[in-house]
């Protein structure tokens, strides 16, 4: 595959020939620069339904594509409320934040043209999808303080977890009594607008039993008028040891979020007054308030020669969502089961491992909306029942050809059905079935003992989720579209080249993919407020996905400091191909050049300081006809910590300190110049200070 673009060529090439570069001998030692996560000496071993930090990253890496594992300690010297702050330096995740703890999240162009809510990847937490059971969800109820470490599978990798999406799969894994790495934590933050966060937990293992328990409450005026937070989240599980390798543990997750919604603004608004809203947000009053409560079992024991994974789960979530014009109010039940099994063994006389799985989900959400009366429920004007469910079948299977080259081969059966009862407008009832089949081929070389080579083709099939499929097109749409639209599943084939790995000062992390994609859902923007969704025909997603790290310095000030450059780089190319309309015109949704870069100083005393940059030369393409792009932009940030005696430890964080103003997201168009709404801009955040205090023992 070549690279598509000049620019992504010097850093895709350094780390390209990198690996050429390995010796047979021991490449890694104590102190080098490493992409990994940061885990802590002395860690405790994880347990069959809980792996460590160090055993997840060890069977992560057996992934023959993009991966990523990002630990708690590399985000907890800062002021981390939402998956952005954990995954900024993951390469590949294009995350953005469109005001307080919402967040838009995007892998290989997932949800491209979504600016709201979770689409195109599929979110678990302790491997329990947090997603509904259409693929339908909100980041909001993840807590970053509540988690041990979160894996990221790009992609057709994300097969791990039975995700048959093109984003893949991000699982977060909460602490146990046996994993987390304090047995007590109290936690204080602070900073601008008015935000405040606290967060205490506890956990205790002994010879069977094992309990975690985590509780956060975080308040925040916000940078927008219209942003209020005022949120609290707990989590918590309880493990027994069932024997010799068998075990089960019981999670509760429970929130509370309460999330005003400052809403999108017109271009000068967003770049000149970007803490502004427009007259509606305040006048409907509008928010994002969820309340939901997750219960899950998962269960782990040898079984025929290798370890079998059971589980079941049930979650009931509210939603009152008073936006413009009327109050969405959502009640749903939702559950499912999930089963793996993986095995080692020999096959053709070669070492072989095995991995058969299933995920089942279903669930019914009581949809029904009114009139916003200032933020409160009007007149009922709409009364519906959404059901859900999804079947999904997968197996896997790595065949190790040599004793470094291992030959990986997979397959994916989806079923998902749709069905939509409308009891207002009872001719608008209409039900949906989708059934798509995966395959999966891939090669992983291990050039030496920390440096990889990878290549895989892969295939994704993604249902459209209701709120797709739910359309009334208002005026200002080109789209003639209501009720339950005929949406098609969004198909695509993805290659990927790739290699990872470290070599004494440096170390690495280079993908490069390209999606040939049909029927995309994407999105048109008709009013700040509403949109609806259609089927391009033929479109590509390629690019580059690129970390680069490499020791400065080292035992330079004083014996056991360090100065480290971390980079990471992603380029994007998605476009049309072919179309009718739109040609070969570039989607909306992503800037082709994105970049963040990290100088940090770390001292054998317990302190650091880091300096960072965020550019994006080119901004972001507004419409489908490429008549719109907003300006690039580039953030300063700036932060330090100190490790205190008795197990207190201090951080201060500085955000965009040249207050640059800029536009984070967009919601996009099919064309800006004739649009009637042109309010479809996300301003990024303003200058922010934050800091913390943690104290564990």
């Amino acid at each position: 595959m070549s690279l598509p673009c000049p620019q992504a060529r010097p850093l895709a090439a350094l780390a390209l020939l990198l690996p050429l570069a390995v010796s047979a001998h021991e490449v890694s030692e104590p102190g080098s620069v490493t992409l990994e996560p940061v885990i802590v000496t002395g860690e405790r071993a994880g347990s069959p339904t809980a792996p460590s930090v160090r055993e997840a990253h060890d069977r992560i890496e057996q992934t023959p594509g993009g991966v990523d594992l990002v630990s708690s300690e590399e985000f907890q010297d800062r002021y981390a409320v939402n998956l952005r702050d954990m995954l900024r330096d993951t390469p590949g995740v294009f995350a953005q934040t469109r005001f307080a703890e919402e967040v838009r999240i995007s892998i290989r162009g997932s949800g491209l043209s979504r600016s709201n809510h979770l689409r195109g990847i599929l979110l678990l937490q302790d491997g329990v999808p947090v997603n509904l059971p259409d693929g339908f969800g909100d980041f909001q109820e993840v807590d970053p303080l509540n988690l041990r470490y979160v894996e990221v599978y790009k992609g057709g990798n994300g097969l791990r977890y039975g995700s048959s999406a093109l984003g893949g799969a991000i699982n977060v894994a909460t602490p146990t009594g046996r994993t987390a790495a304090q047995q007590n934590l109290l936690r204080l933050e602070g900073g601008s607008f008015g935000s405040f966060r606290e967060h205490a937990a506890v956990a205790r293992a002994g010879d069977k039993w094992d309990v975690y328990a985590g509780v956060t409450a975080s308040q925040s005026d916000g940078f927008r008028d219209q942003s209020n937070t005022d949120n609290r989240r707990f989590n918590g599980n309880v493990g027994y040891r069932l024997g010799d390798g068998a075990e089960t543990r019981f999670y509760l997750n429970v929130n509370d979020i309460n999330q005003e919604i400052p809403g999108t603004l017109g271009y000068d608004a967003a770049l000149k007054d970007p803490d502004s809203v427009l007259p509606m947000a305040n006048s409907f009053d509008t928010g994002r308030n969820i309340e939901s409560t997750r219960l899950a079992n998962r269960s782990s024991l040898p079984l025929a020669g290798g370890q079998l994974e059971v589980g079941g789960y049930w979650f009931r979530k509210k939603l009152f969502h008073p936006i413009t014009g009327i109050v969405v109010d959502q009640q749903g039940d939702f559950f499912g089961a999930f089963a793996q099994w993986a095995g080692e063994g020999v096959l053709l006389g070669r070492r072989n491992e095995l991995t058969l799985g299933s995920r089942v989900g279903a669930g019914h959400n009581d949809a029904r909306v009114f009139t916003n009366a200032a933020g409160r429920r009007g007149t009922q004007t709409g009364n519906a029942d959404e059901e859900a469910s999804e079947y999904n079948l997968y197996a896997e299977n790595r065949l190790w050809l040599t004793p470094s080259l291992a030959l990986v081969g997979g397959l994916q059966g989806v079923l998902a059905v749709r069905d939509f009862q409308d009891h207002v407008n009872p001719a608008e009832s209409a039900d949906r079935e989708y059934k798509g089949l995966n395959p999966k081929l891939g090669l992983l070389f291990t050039l030496a003992e920390h440096a990889q080579w990878f290549a895989n083709l892969s295939r994704s099939y993604e249902p459209p989720i209701f709120s797709d499929l739910n359309q009334n097109a208002p005026a200002g749409c080109s789209s003639t579209v209501g009720g339950f639209a005929d949406l098609e599943a969004q198909k695509a084939w993805t290659a990927e080249l790739g290699t990872r790995g470290t070599q004494g000062r440096w170390a690495w992390d280079l993908s490069l993919y390209r999606a040939e994609l049909r029927d995309e859902v994407l999105q048109q923007a008709c009013s700040p407020t509403t949109s609806i969704q259609f089927n391009a025909d033929k479109t590509v997603h390629q690019g580059v996905e690129a970390g680069l790290a490499y020791k400065l310095l080292r035992d330079f000030a004083r014996a056991g400091d360090s100065l480290t450059l971390q980079q990471v780089y992603n380029y994007a190319d998605f476009h049309f191909d072919g179309d009718a309309q739109y040609g070969s015109n570039r989607l909306a949704g992503q800037p082709r050049h994105y970049y963040i870069a990290e100088l940090r100083y770390e001292h054998p005393a317990g302190f650091h300081v880091e300096a960072g940059i965020e550019r994006s030369p080119s901004g972001l393409t507004v419409d489908y006809a490429n008549t719109q792009e907003t300006p690039g932009y580039t953030t300063w940030n700036l932060g330090g910590g100190v490790d205190l005696p008795h197990g207190v430890s201090l951080f201060i964080e500085g955000r965009n300190l040249s207050d640059e103003r800029y536009i984070s997201s967009v919601s996009a168009t099919t064309n800006y110049s004739t649009a009637t709404s042109r309010n479809i801009f996300y301003p990024g955040e303003g200058r922010a200070v934050y800091g913390g205090l943690r104290w564990a023992w």
